[in-house]
């Protein structure tokens, strides 16, 4: 009775083993295979929603050319703009391709590859319809009743927007929300990144653009993709791959056609 019961414990142990070593083998050859790329639908030309579902977009473009570059089958995973760092941390996704603005701060909490822009020094407030005419910079709109101006949570516009203490500050999940914020007298302008807003005042000409000075501490050096600091092989592999997209010129291809063009 005690050799069978040894046997049946010995058996189950062997089990437990073998299961283990095929989830790790096979958990192992997934990460050396898939590219896991973490993104936030919401934030056109960069990535939206199309009307079959799919995420397209420029850095869904980028996001695929480096997959293929790396022999990688890649892994598009949605989730609102600030989780994204959250899960690049935790080691749930590989890399951030959200139109993120490399900043000193996020430069503290992840490794971030210049893909695209240049430095900002200028914010655009957007409103519906037209700028009041006693409207030339964000202190003007102290005289307002209506200071409240709404922006997307987690980006780099919110850090800077939420400075200036005199203005009622709507934080929003998505850049449609923001547009229908303003549209329909909610917020007296919205707050948003540059190329998005040129983009967003071609198909939406009642749109209006009001660019704000950044000071110098507030400006930021262009767009970055995020990965964490300790995975420096593919860090290397990235800045790398984008350095050659930059130099065939298909970086600055891409940005004409979602960017310039409106797509």
């Amino acid at each position: 009775m005690i050799t069978k019961k040894i046997y049946a414990q010995s058996l189950i142990i062997v089990c437990v083993m073998l299961v283990a070593s095929w989830l790790l083998f096979h958990s192992s050859h997934r990460a050396q295979d898939v590219l896991v790329v973490g993104t936030s639908s919401g934030f056109p030309p960069y990535e939206m929603l199309s009307p079959d579902g799919t995420i397209k977009g420029f850095d869904i473009d980028i996001a695929n050319l480096i997959a293929q570059k790396m022999n990688k089958k890649i892994v598009i995973k949605d989730m609102s703009f600030d989780a994204l760092i959250v899960e690049l941390q935790q080691g749930k996704i590989d890399m951030v391709l959200a139109g993120i603005s490399i900043t000193q701060k996020r430069l503290n909490q992840m490794a971030m590859v210049h893909y695209s822009g240049k430095p900002l020094t200028d914010l655009p407030l957007l409103f519906w319809s037209h700028i009041p005419q006693e409207i030339n910079s964000v202190n003007d709109l102290k005289q307002y009743a209506n200071k409240t101006v709404c922006v997307q949570t987690g980006t780099f516009q919110e850090e800077i927007i939420t400075t200036y203490d005199f203005l009622d500050v709507k934080h929003l999940e998505t850049i449609p929300d923001l547009i229908m914020d303003i549209k329909y007298g909610k917020s007296i302008a919205a707050v948003l990144e540059p190329k998005v807003a040129l983009s967003l005042s071609k198909t939406h000409p009642e749109l209006k653009i009001l660019n704000i000075k950044l000071k110098q501490e507030e400006q930021d050096f262009g767009s970055g993709i995020g990965i964490n600091k300790k995975n420096t092989k593919l860090i290397n592999d990235i800045e790398l791959i984008v350095k050659e997209l930059k130099a065939d010129g298909t970086v600055y291809k891409l940005e004409a056609h979602w960017f310039e063009k409106g797509a």
